[in-house]
């Protein structure tokens, strides 16, 4: 081949080496967005399981028993009556949409959260009056048996051990687990988790304007009950999932916000 076409052919593969990087395909749009897609199929899946269950749960019907008894107090009674309203207006419409659903959790969890504190209050008590009650009224020990029966020993032993029983600390919190206060905290105490739950479901799956919706309603809920463990514990974790910057600025903000703060000159190995 003569050096002339050898340089023709060399300008050629290298003009059509160039056209097909000018005119290389751009990458599919669906694999550039394949982690932005995964996380919204993945938000939606957990959205969905959660709302099965929060549906599953509404439509159980879940109560919390009577107020009265145990309850004495005006005030106690208009506690209990508050959250056993609210609780049955958010089983009323378990197939709410989410603005629905948010306007009824937000005030139903903060009426389950004032119940259950006020019930575990009340559940202390009760506990310290039964060991004041059981410390004073401890009698002496009992005679010694002198009859040679043996059924008569049998029954002074059986008595001893039951009067040992419900004198010990642990005999007596036993009593109270099975007592009134106690259920009414159980059933309080499960259902503030399952709306408190089904509120986080919002604020962790769902769209980016239900979850600032839901972050509104946690803020007010937090405002209105500032000391709530279960309530910052949810904010926390949902700052961990979130992948809005201003969204999960404000998640780990307000969850930091219901830490207890120090006193002032307390050091931090005193904290």
């Amino acid at each position: 081949m003569k050096p002339a076409h050898v340089s023709l052919l060399v300008v050629v593969l290298t003009f059509s080496a160039c056209r097909r990087e000018e005119h290389a395909p751009a990458p599919s749009p669906s694999a550039s967005a394949a982690g932005k897609n995964f996380t919204e199929q993945a938000r939606e899946r957990h959205l969905q399981a959660e709302l099965q269950r929060a549906r599953d749960r509404w439509q159980a019907k879940p109560g919390l028993g009577e107020c009265a008894p145990p309850l004495e107090e005006k005030a106690d009674l208009a506690l209990c009556q508050a959250a056993k309203s609210a609780l049955a207006a958010i089983s009323a419409e378990p197939e709410a949409a989410p603005e629905r659903a948010l306007a009824l959790l937000e005030p139903g969890a903060l009426a389950l959260a004032r119940l259950s504190q006020r019930v575990r209050y009340l559940s202390l008590a009760e506990l310290a009056q039964r060991r004041l009650q059981g410390d004073a009224g401890a009698g002496p020990a009992p005679a010694p048996v002198v009859s040679g029966s043996v059924a008569g020993a049998t029954a002074a032993l059986a008595r001893s051990r039951q009067e040992r029983r419900t004198a010990h600390p642990e005999g007596r919190a036993l009593e109270l687990r099975e007592g009134p206060i106690a259920q009414l905290l159980t059933a309080t105490i499960r259902a503030e988790r399952d709306v408190l739950r089904a509120l986080g479901a919002y604020l962790e799956y769902a769209p980016l304007p239900v979850r600032r919706t839901a972050l509104a309603a946690a803020k007010r809920l937090h405002d209105e009950h500032p000391q709530w463990p279960q309530l910052d514990r949810l904010l926390r974790e949902a700052a961990v999932l979130e992948s809005d910057v201003d969204l999960k600025q404000q998640l780990s903000a307000s969850a930091e916000s219901g830490l207890p703060r120090s006193r002032p000159g307390q050091s931090p190995e005193t904290k």
